[in-house]
């Protein structure tokens, strides 16, 4: 699991300029046939040869030593996750991995720093969830990751709520004194759920819940939930609560997908219609980048097809989205950018602000009227 400050401290991380951070993304998962017995170790071999063939000079060495100590990491490693993300600097003796349970494709990158855009676009695509699985006498608490589920705590609370199978008179009253008690008992373990779910917000940090179980249980739990939680809640699953964790996850993960792609069309018909407007937002490629040099990015939204390649001036900092030989602002020499968007990213990102990747119906649109790319604005 990456946590923010691993991405904090790997968007900080810069090489020397005569060193640059090997970034791999090695797709190892193992219910693809072309990954058993170890079959992503071929992979990974084509990928490092054809990245070494565009570097020159002095710095075959670097790239070599670099190389070396990745394939000696994934020559012990064993699968156990879907895709393993290594970045290495030999020359400052900085190797860093972690398991990601998606799967993400398999890319080799050599840069002044570590090619984190994967990372950011999957944590924007699958935010952290909450899950509350109740029924009246017993609850399941999950968090959900990148595709990862962790169950946090079972039955909270238990008590007997069966109803007597009995008849007459003296039978009927008890039975019916019976039933109030494990009501008045239920909506006691409903509440205490709600409680608990509150510090476990606090402490996890969720972006989104999910309420799941029998429709009656669930919208009896939300009536019970705090406004913060409410308003949080994202959708309910109808759910048995002895319901497997695999289960679970699938039916969080679709419920999820179907949330997001909602969010990302609203989010690029209201950009679109802010920006018509002069209403700080911009699109296009050529005014998003004049925003990103400014400082003014709020937040970044791209097509998941958006691709560009440009220039970045070694002096003055401006990018531009052709290729140039010269700062027509400072004179300075541009640099060849052949992935602008990641050099938009890690701009973004670093002064604060965020990211969003879109796909489906709002990827087409914002295709169409904004070339695949728009940002809101601070100021």
């Amino acid at each position: 699991m990456i946590s923010e400050n691993d991405l904090k401290g790997l968007l900080a991380f810069e090489s020397e300029s005569d060193s640059p951070v090997l970034s791999v993304y090695l797709n190892i998962d193992q219910s693809q046939a072309v990954n058993l017995n170890r079959g992503f170790e071929a992979a990974l071999k084509s990928l490092l040869q054809q990245k070494e063939k565009s570097v020159s000079g002095a710095l075959k060495r670097s790239f070599y030593e670099d190389a070396q100590g990745v394939n000696s990491f994934v020559l012990d490693y064993e699968p156990e996750a879907k895709t393993l993300v290594i970045f290495h600097d030999a020359s400052r003796d900085f190797l860093w991995h972690r398991n990601l349970k998606i799967s993400l494709k398999s890319s080799v990158h050599w840069l002044a720093r570590p090619y984190v855009r994967p990372l950011l676009e999957a944590r924007d695509e699958y935010e952290r969830f909450g899950v509350i699985l109740t029924d009246r006498a017993r609850a399941r608490l999950f968090i959900v990751v990148m595709k990862s589920i962790e169950e946090l705590r079972e039955a909270l609370a238990e008590a007997d709520v069966r109803k007597f199978d009995a008849s007459g008179t003296d039978q009927m009253l008890s039975q019916m004194s019976f039933q109030r008690k494990a009501d008045e008992h239920a909506k006691w373990h409903l509440k205490n759920v709600s409680e608990r779910m509150e510090k476990l917000a606090e402490r996890y940090k969720f972006d989104r819940l999910v309420l799941a179980g029998t429709q009656e249980v669930v919208s009896e739990l939300r009536h019970l939930l705090s406004d913060r939680l409410k308003k949080s809640v994202v959708g309910t699953i109808p759910i048995p609560i002895d319901a497997g964790v695999s289960e679970i996850l699938e039916e969080t993960l679709e419920l999820q997908k179907k949330q997001e792609r909602s969010e990302e069309l609203e989010l690029v018909k209201n950009l679109l219609t802010a920006a018509a407007k002069n209403q700080l937002a911009v699109t296009g490629l050529k005014a998003t980048l004049e925003a990103v040099v400014a400082g003014r990015i709020r937040q970044l939204v791209y097509s998941d097809r958006f691709s560009s390649q440009g220039g970045e001036c070694q002096e003055c900092g401006l990018l531009f989205d052709t290729k140039l030989d010269q700062c027509p602002n400072c004179s300075g020499a541009v640099d060849i950018v052949d992935d602008l968007l990641e050099t938009l990213v890690v701009r973004v990102v670093g002064e604060g602000g965020d990211l969003e990747q879109v796909r489906g119906t709002a990827a087409e649109r914002l295709a169409l009227q904004a070339g695949g790319i728009a940002a809101s604005l601070r100021f």
